[in-house]
């Protein structure tokens, strides 16, 4: 485990880095406390898109058809610009 300090991570990261994919913990410390560690991360983590399950997309589109044949659907427009109108329309209604 490497133990440095901010301004030693600042002027050497990339070999701190180097450090970490290869497995050694590296730690930075802000004075004498512990701040952060750097660490490997796998693809996996970066996903940035949750998985949904199939079913519960099958069940998201009979909720909206549902709501489409019951007519609490409103079409707010076919681009995002009238969208943001509509939006806005509906939102002057309600006050």
């Amino acid at each position: 485990m490497k133990l440095v300090t901010v301004s030693q991570a600042k002027s050497r990261l990339s070999s701190y880095i180097k450090s970490a994919e290869e497995g050694e913990q590296v730690v930075i410390m802000r004075g004498s406390k512990p701040a952060v560690i750097l660490r490997p991360i796998s693809e996996d983590e970066l996903s940035a898109v949750p998985e949904i399950p199939a079913s519960a997309l099958a069940e998201f589109d009979a909720e909206i058809e549902r709501d489409r044949k019951a007519g609490r659907l409103v079409k707010l427009g076919d681009t995002p610009g009238e969208a943001v109108a509509a939006l806005r329309r509906l939102g002057r209604k309600r006050k």
